[in-house]
Order: C-alpha cells, then sequence, then structure tokens
C-alpha cells in the first residue's frame, strides 16, 4: 500500500497502524501508553499525527491506514498539539527529577524536554495519590502515574490477573489494584520495566 509521511512516499503492508508505518520509515513518534507486545489502548494522546483532509490530530497508535494517506509529523498542528499533551501530563506530576529513580532515564522527562513547553500556565496544588501495596516485587509511587496503562494490559495480557485496573474519571483517573489483593503472578515484577516514568 502507498502512502506519504512528510510528502515522501513510503509503502507498506496492509495491515498496519500509522505508527507502525512511521516507524518503518524511520520516523520518530513520541509515545507513552503504546507497546508492541501488548493490545492498544490509544489513551496517552502523545502519538497525534496531522492527516490531510482531518480538522485535527489523531492518535497515530490506533489508526489504521488508508491507501494514499498523506501523515505529517512535524507539522505546527501536530508540535502544539503534543506540547498540550506534555502541559496536561505535568499538571499533577511531582518536578522530582532529580531524586526519582528514573531520572535521566524517563521518557515523560525527554518527551517534556523535547516537545514540552518553557513555562506552566498553572499555578495551584497537584493530586496527591496515595501509594497502595502491590506484592513484594512492586513499590509504587502512585504520585508519578500519568495512567498510560501499560502496567493494567500487561498485567491482564501475560500476567493473566484482572486484579489492576483504573478508578475514578477524567483528572482524578488513577491506576488502583483491588482492596485486599496484590500481584501474585511471578512475572509481576515486569509492570517496573513497562513503565514509561519513575512510579514502580
Amino acid at each position: 500500500m502507498k502512502i506519504f509521511i512528510n510528502n515522501l512516499i513510503i509503502w507498506v503492508n496492509k495491515n498496519t497502524t500509522v505508527l507502525q508505518a512511521c516507524e518503518v520509515a524511520g520516523v520518530n513518534i513520541p509515545r507513552f501508553c503504546y507497546h508492541e507486545k501488548l493490545f492498544i489502548a490509544g489513551n496517552c494522546r502523545m502519538c497525534l499525527v496531522e492527516i490531510s483532509n482531518s480538522p485535527k490530530a489523531q492518535a497515530a497508535c490506533a489508526l489504521p491506514l488508508l491507501p494514499n494517506m498523506s501523515i505529517f509529523t512535524d507539522s505546527a498542528l501536530v508540535k502544539k498539539a503534543r506540547e498540550n499533551v506534555v502541559e496536561f501530563l505535568l499538571l499533577n506530576h511531582p518536578l522530582d527529577c532529580p531524586i526519582c529513580d528514573q531520572g535521566g532515564e524517563c521518557d515523560l522527562q525527554e518527551h517534556s524536554y523535547h516537545f514540552g513547553s518553557d513555562k506552566g500556565r498553572f499555578f495551584f496544588f497537584k493530586n496527591s495519590v496515595i501509594d497502595s501495596f502491590w506484592g513484594i516485587l512492586v513499590k509504587t509511587v502512585m504520585r508519578r502515574c500519568i495512567v498510560c496503562t501499560r502496567c493494567v494490559r500487561y498485567s491482564n495480557l501475560i500476567g493473566g490477573v484482572n486484579d489492576v485496573g483504573t478508578i475514578n474519571r477524567g483528572g482524578q483517573s488513577e491506576i488502583s489494584i483491588f482492596v485486599n489483593t496484590f500481584l501474585k503472578t511471578e512475572i509481576s515484577g515486569g509492570v517496573i520495566e513497562l513503565c514509561p516514568v519513575g512510579w514502580f
């Protein structure tokens, strides 16, 4: 199938998403929730791209390709959309990178440097989330969570347990585990490796 990425002609397989096509073309698309081994959630909105004849940016990880689709990854619309996403993610995120265990290796820190704004517009108290006990292998720092749901999908798909999920809605959303339960699977430590920020 022929598509256009930043006005370059690319040939890709039919059952491919826009994000996968961009990877084939060597174009780096930032993402938090997408992982090639997990099913697609499309909830972080960091992978937004511009599609010709579309009035707004689209999530590249969940968008299937169409023949002769024209995709733009560096337009002004895309840059502003990514800047807004980073701004909202940092809204309640503690800015404690120097003491964070993942400081220097954190996707959020890297994306905020490359795609974020140089100033913040929000001057009020951040939401605080209480840490929860997930088991002996996993220590959580919930106030750093950006609700990408990688851990939820990993626990469900790979670990085979449905004890982890999201609670509340909107700005109050958070990842939680059922009351009086913990991750009993022997591969529960994998959520630490999958987390794009330093909350495990």
